[in-house]
């Protein structure tokens, strides 16, 4: 190794000091360890951070008495074609090269320091001796009966049977358990909880068959092949999900599913694993270090060819990967919104082509871009259970003098649904109980000190919250600004819903899905598991219950609010209520029972909600295709977002007016800058590109940061970029 030296880019973003690898020294010991793309441990100024190593012998004339020692070397490197990946980003999304190696590398980084040794954990099993039944409560006799004989991991039987650890160690004193230490498997294989594999698969329908045929036929062809398959809600097209996949183990390949949310892994990874068994791997946020380096094991050593999961799944290192399928790929959540701002959707066309493999983008409803002028996407029309579509019905706000969220035709319809002994969904894509707190008397709205959007009433923790920075106040009895009157909520969210209907379902009855309640995949998995088991039944939520979720007794669906999004300043903001109106009206009239869905609104006669409840699919993408060639957007321009923020004011102003007049004297349509609402704190100048060639945007993007990246950090400015954007907030 010539001087023994290498580059190594650190894992963490270091843009502002105006190189991203750095020279560092090898040790005799590790000589033999290091190549291109090892993990390493580096000395960074004065803390220790983990790096890539980019090229050996990179040091020329560096005396390397000069350089610092690499402190420790991984187990693992990461496979060439990540790191190519993240190389090919970094220039994609002008983002830092280290920062995307932070988005392939975790799980190479977990597996290596996870290893395969597990942890010792509390482990119960019941005792030899017979305790009599009249020394323990009920809860214990409870617990003590789902001890199976081969024991169990306490945690795992605490949060099974919702128990404190009180109650097995009670039954420890008494002697009915025995306890131990013992080396955990780690958890998360994401298999223990799932049904048995079986080869039982449904009919098919002539259009699933229809689809199979095309896709099975590229998969034989080989090489890279790409579908758009749009089919309705319940057409079937996880079925379809499966038959590829059954092809792709037969023939000795793997592939990727992912899906846009933890709620939607949940419910899919059962139906996958259902069919695939042992073979799939389960990968998204809410697992722990230790599940997600298990998982990794498995895919790394071929023992799960299947991988399922949410957007960073997408870097899993499937060997012989033959097909990556995109479930609801519409969805805006394939968007990163952090640095490496990259779209698990753009990522997995590019691995697709680089392996050769079949790409499958399915939806119900597809987005604008992916409708572009010659696109030929494969279709499902029809329900294969030969349900027929539900009846959509549009109630006016206007003329419902509703004193409460739900207008009395929507209370009317639910008491019918919940006689009937069937389950609703409500969906109110707005979470908290009201979005604001406003005066009566001055009309003062209660804001964030920190930031400029309105605090968040949440009843049930007595709190106003700050959705952007999490800060938190207590509820003032009167008006801040004026001391005159009390405050008055407005635009009511999901916990309003859930405590308005208290008063005609019970509580055992009613259940809430949003990300106020859902802070795992495991309770995603508990709230829709007692949904489906509880009949009647009311499921409340976000956008989370429109998505993927299959209830044959759902048979009424409540859109609570259809306007929500509809006013926002961004150029989706109508794709995005046709896309919500129609999925989760979908959710309805699945099985044998017909479905209604009532759609509330204050503006009936928008074209994108009246088309939506129509099903004019067609129309709506015709005329929004016509919209956005005429107005510069995507599909016809290429948008890229740039943020300019600092504390001070007239700072950020200066600097955002100088960037685009800078941009101006090369590209043609630079939009802004435009304010942005403070946020922490920050002050926010946003400016948008549009251009039809968008390799010509991002050379004199890339070429203003190296420019100006450096003096604007000198004045406390940050220079954020955003190519192709999803939010302009």
């Amino acid at each position: 190794m010539p001087g023994h030296t290498v580059q190594v880019t650190p894992l963490l973003g270091v843009r502002n000091l105006g190189r991203e690898a750095f020279d560092y020294l090898v040790p005799e010991g590790f000589r033999d360890e290091i190549a291109v793309g090892s993990l390493v441990a580096i000395p960074f100024g004065r803390r220790m951070i983990d790096g890539v190593v980019t090229a050996v012998g990179t040091a020329g004339d560096v005396d390397p008495a000069r350089l610092r020692p690499i402190a420790a070397v991984g187990s693992r490197r990461v496979p060439a074609e990540l790191a190519e990946l993240a190389a090919v980003m970094s220039a994609h999304y002008l983002a830092p090269l280290g920062a995307c190696f932070q988005a392939v590398v975790p799980l190479h980084r977990q597996a290596s320091r996870e290893g395969k040794s597990g942890r010792m954990v509390s482990w119960v099993a019941p005792a030899a001796v017979t305790v009599r039944d009249g020394s323990l409560t009920a809860r214990q006799t409870e617990v003590l009966d789902a001890v199976p004989e081969a024991g169990v991991a306490v945690a795992e039987l605490c949060a099974q049977l919702r128990v404190s650890r009180a109650v097995v160690a009670a039954l420890v004193n008494k002697g009915a358990l025995t306890t131990d230490l013992r080396r955990s498997k780690p958890t998360g294989s994401g298999t223990d909880t799932f049904p048995e594999a079986r080869n039982a698969s449904l009919e098919l329908s002539v259009e699933q068959a229809d689809v199979l045929r095309i896709l099975r036929a590229d998969l034989q062809r080989g090489g890279y092949r790409e579908h758009l398959l749009w089919g309705v809600t319940g057409s079937g097209k996880t079925e379809v999900y499966l038959r590829i996949l059954e092809e792709v183990l037969a023939a000795g390949g793997g592939g990727i599913v992912l899906v846009p949310e933890i709620a939607l892994t949940v419910q899919l990874v059962e139906r996958v694993h259902g069919r695939l068994g042992d073979t799939v791997a389960i990968l998204h946020s809410g697992l722990t270090p230790a599940r997600r380096a298990h998982e990794y094991e498995r895919i790394a050593q071929g023992v799960a060819r299947i991988v399922v999961g949410a957007r960073s799944a997408v870097f899993a290192p499937v060997s012989d990967l033959r097909v990556i399928i995109l479930d609801e790929a519409h969805d805006s959540s394939y968007k990163q919104d952090e640095e490496p701002r990259y779209d698990a959707r753009w990522v997995a066309r590019w691995l697709a082509r680089r392996q050769g493999a079949l790409l499958v983008e399915g939806t119900a409803t597809p987005s604008v871009e992916s409708l572009r002028p010659g696109t030929r996407p494969l279709e499902m029309r029809t329900r294969p259970t030969g349900a027929g579509a539900p009846t959509v019905e549009i109630v006016d706000m206007r003329r419902q003098g509703a004193e409460g969220v739900l207008a009395p035709r929507s209370l009317a319809a639910l008491r019918d649904t919940l006689v009937a002994g069937e389950q609703a969904v409500v969906l109110l894509n707005r979470r908290g109980y009201a979005a604001y707190l406003m005066c009566e008397e001055c009309g003062d709205v209660v804001m964030c000190g920190d930031c400029e959007i309105s605090l968040t009433y949440h009843r049930g923790s007595r709190a106003l919250v700050c959705h952007h920075c999490g800060r938190r106040v207590a509820v003032p009895a009167v008006c801040p600004s004026c001391s005159a009157a009390a405050l008055r909520r407005g635009a009511p969210g999901t916990e309003r819903v859930v405590d308005e209907l208290l008063t005609m379902v019970p509580r055992e009855a009613l259940f809430r899905l949003d990300s106020d309640v859902v802070t795992s995949g495991a309770r995603v998995s508990d709230i829709l598991a007692r949904f489906r088991d509880a009949a009647p039944a009311v499921l409340v939520g976000t956008q989370m219950v429109a998505k993927g979720h299959d209830y044959p007794l759902v048979t009424l669906v409540l859109v609570a609010d259809a306007d929500t999004g509809l006013y926002t300043p961004d150029f989706r903001a109508a794709e995005r209520t046709f896309q919500l109106v129609t999925q989760v009206a979908g959710r309805a009239g699945r099985a044998e029972a017909p479905g209604k869905v009532l759609v509330q609104t204050w503006n009936p006669d928008v074209p994108c909600i009246r088309m939506a409840v129509a099903r004019e699919e067609y129309r709506f993408y015709q005329e929004e295709l016509a919209s956005r060639e005429r107005l510069g957007y995507p599909p016809y321009r290429e948008l890229t977002r740039i943020v300019v923020s600092g504390p001070r004011e007239d700072r950020v102003e200066a600097g955002g007016q100088h960037l685009a007049g800078k941009l101006r004297t090369v590209l043609e349509d630079v939009r802004g800058p435009a304010r942005l609402p403070r946020i922490r704190g920050v002050g926010r100048r946003q400016i948008v590109v549009a251009d039809a060639d968008a390799r010509r945007v991002k050379i004199v993007v890339a070429r203003s940061l190296e420019r100006f990246r450096a003096p604007y950090g000198r004045r406390g400015l940050d220079i954020m970029v955003d190519v192709d954007p999803q939010w302009f907030n």
